[in-house]
C-alpha cells in the first residue's frame, strides 16, 4: 500500500512539473514586428501557425539564437533601420533581412505547394 501511494505521488509530481515546463515554454500565438522609425505599418503574423502548422524550424528566423525556445533577442539588436548595428556591423538592414527571409520563403511555398502566402507590401503591412 505504501509503495502504491509513493508511486502515485512520484507520477503526480512528474506530471505537475512536466505541465509547468510545457506551459512556460509555450509558443507565442501571435507576433507583431514593429520597426521603430519605419515608414510601413507593423507586420502581424501567426507565430503559432508558422511554428506548429507550417513546421518552420525556429532557427530559420531566430538564426543567431543558440536555443530559440529559451530566449530570443529582438532582430533590431543586429539589424538596424539603416544597416548593421554596433553588435553586428555587417548585418543587413532589418527591412532587407525580413524581406529576404519572409518573401523568399512565401514565394517558394507559393510555387512549390500552390499556396497563397503574402508577397506584396500591403498584404503584410496592413494599416
Amino acid at each position: 500500500m505504501k509503495i502504491k501511494k509513493f508511486l502515485v505521488w512520484i507520477f503526480g509530481s512528474i506530471f505537475l512539473i512536466s505541465t509547468t515546463i510545457l506551459i512556460a515554454q509555450q509558443i507565442p500565438t501571435e507576433c507583431e514586428i514593429i520597426v521603430e522609425g519605419a515608414k510601413m505599418a507593423p507586420v502581424k503574423l501567426s507565430h503559432e501557425k508558422h511554428a506548429t502548422e507550417y513546421k518552420i524550424d525556429c532557427k530559420i528566423c531566430h538564426h543567431k539564437e543558440e536555443d530559440p525556445t529559451k530566449e530570443v533577442k529582438k532582430c533590431s539588436v543586429c539589424h538596424g533601420l539603416m544597416g548593421g548595428t554596433e553588435k553586428a556591423p555587417d548585418a543587413p538592414k532589418n527591412m532587407l533581412a525580413y524581406h529576404k527571409n519572409c518573401i523568399d520563403c512565401h514565394q517558394k511555398v507559393n510555387t512549390e505547394q500552390g499556396k497563397a502566402a503574402p508577397t506584396k507590401c500591403n498584404e503584410c503591412h496592413k494599416k
